[in-house]
C-alpha cells in the first residue's frame, strides 16, 4: 500500500468538499456556499461532492467520498462537518481504493473517526484539524488567527509561517521538516511554559516519569468521546505502541475521566507509548479555559 502523501497542498490544486456524515446543521446552512467562495478566493479549484438530496443513504455518501478520492483533479478532501451518521459510512468504504489514490484529508470532532479509520485501514497519512465552517471569514464561530493559519501551514507544510509567535515559540509549534524524514521530532514547549509569550496559553500541565525520556510512535489523534463511540461500535483502533492524543473540547474534568475509563476498558491504554489530553482547537467563542477545575492546583 501507499503510505505517504507525495507532496503538500498548493494553490491551484483541487479541493473536494464532501459530507459523509450528512447535511450541515441548520445553524450552518449558509456555510456550504461561504466555504466554496472562500476556497476559490484563496486560489483553489473547488470540486463539490456534497449531497443535499438523498443524503440519508449511507451507501451513496460512501460512494461520493470514494469518488472524491479517485478524481484525478482532487488533491485534498475536506468534509464540511461531522455528526453521528459518520459511523454508518465506515463499514461501506473500500479502503483498498483509498489506499491506491492517497489524498490529503482532514477532520476533527466526530470526523476524527473517519480520518483515523482511513489511516488505519488504508495505511495513509491523514490530518486532524478544524472544519472549514470555522475557518472562513463568514464563520459564525471563527477560530482564532493562530488556529486558522496553523491549519493552512499544516496542509501546505509551510515552515515559514510563525503566526505572530516569538522565534522560540515558532521553533516549538512549527517543526516542519524541509525533507520527508522519519521519525519527525516533536518538541514540547510545555516542559517550560514560561517560554510562551501569551500567558493565556500557559495553563498546561506536563507530567513524565522520566524527563529525559524520548517517546517514539505513530500518532493516533481523535475526539475522546468519538473514540469511545467507535469502540462501542466494535471498531476499536489498535493503540499498541502509539502516541494517543485525545481531543476533549468543552468537557469537564469529571466527564473526561469517565470517558477515559470506558476507553481503557476497550483498548487497554497501558499498551500506548504516551497519552496526551488536550483541546486541539480553540475557537473565539470560548469563555473558559480547558479543565478549570485544575486552575488553582
Amino acid at each position: 500500500m501507499i503510505t505517504k502523501i507525495l507532496r503538500p497542498l498548493q494553490l491551484g490544486d483541487g479541493i473536494a468538499l464532501v459530507n459523509p456524515a450528512g447535511v450541515l446543521p441548520e445553524r450552518f446552512k449558509n456555510q456550504h456556499r461561504y466555504v466554496k467562495a472562500h476556497l476559490k478566493e484563496l486560489g483553489f479549484l473547488v470540486k463539490d461532492f456534497v449531497i443535499e438530496s438523498g443524503w440519508e443513504d449511507a451507501q451513496r455518501r460512501s460512494e461520493m467520498l470514494m469518488a472524491a478520492f479517485t478524481d484525478p483533479q482532487v488533491r485534498a478532501i475536506l468534509p464540511l462537518c461531522g455528526g453521528a451518521k459518520i459511523y454508518d459510512v465506515l463499514p461501506l468504504i473500500n479502503y483498498d481504493v483509498l489506499a491506491n489514490h492517497p489524498k490529503i484529508i482532514c477532520g476533527s470532532s466526530e470526523l476524527s473517526i473517519l480520518v483515523m479509520t482511513i489511516a488505519e485501514k488504508a495505511d495513509m497519512i491523514t490530518f486532524f484539524g478544524p472544519h472549514l465552517n470555522f475557518l472562513n471569514p463568514k464563520a459564525s464561530k471563527l477560530e482564532n488567527r493562530f488556529t486558522v493559519r496553523s491549519f493552512w501551514n499544516m496542509l501546505q507544510w509551510d515552515w515559514h509561517g510563525r503566526n505572530g509567535l516569538s522565534r522560540n515559540e515558532a521553533y516549538h509549534f512549527f517543526a516542519v521538516p524541509r525533507e520527508q524524514i522519519s521519525p519527525v521530532t516533536i518538541r514540547n514547549i510545555y516542559r517550560d511554559p514560561t517560554r510562551i509569550v501569551n500567558v493565556r496559553y500557559r495553563d498546561n500541565f506536563y507530567y513524565t516519569t522520566n524527563p529525559e525520556q524520548s517517546v517514539i510512535g505513530k500518532l493516533l489523534i481523535g475526539s475522546l468521546e468519538a473514540l469511545v463511540r467507535l469502540c462501542e461500535e466494535g471498531l476499536a483502533p489498535d493503540i499498541t505502541g502509539k502516541i494517543v492524543m485525545l481531543d476533549s473540547l468543552d468537557m469537564s474534568l469529571a466527564t473526561v475521566a469517565k470517558l477515559f475509563q470506558r476507553f481503557n476498558v476497550h483498548c487497554n491504554l497501558s499498551r500506548a507509548e504516551a497519552i496526551v489530553f488536550s483541546s486541539l482547537t480553540e475557537r473565539t467563542d470560548r469563555d473558559s479555559l480547558l479543565y478549570p477545575e485544575l486552575r488553582d492546583q
